[in-house]
């Protein structure tokens, strides 16, 4: 997906919540390292072919995912779980 591909589609939509006062379809938890890499993994599974189409499965169950995501995640839980 090239730059200018990405600006137009984001032409498409009014993102200005000061407009509709409704920030709710983006979780406050959503912080901009969480929604980077999320977009790496989406980038990474489309090859960056706008064509291709995906579910969260196949962004889930990637490699590349596998790879760079859930190793964080495991380890994140058990951190926790050894500290008694």
């Amino acid at each position: 997906m090239k730059e200018q591909q990405i600006i137009d589609f984001l032409k498409l939509r009014d993102y200005d919540i000061r407009k509709t006062q409704n920030a709710r379809w983006i979780d406050q938890k959503c912080t901009p390292d969480v929604l980077s890499i999320v977009a790496d993994c989406i980038l990474e599974f489309m090859q960056y072919s706008i064509e291709k189409s995906f579910s969260i499965r196949d962004i889930w169950d990637s490699p590349y995912t596998n790879e760079n995501v859930k190793p964080c995640l495991v380890s994140s839980m058990i951190k926790p779980l050894n500290k008694n």
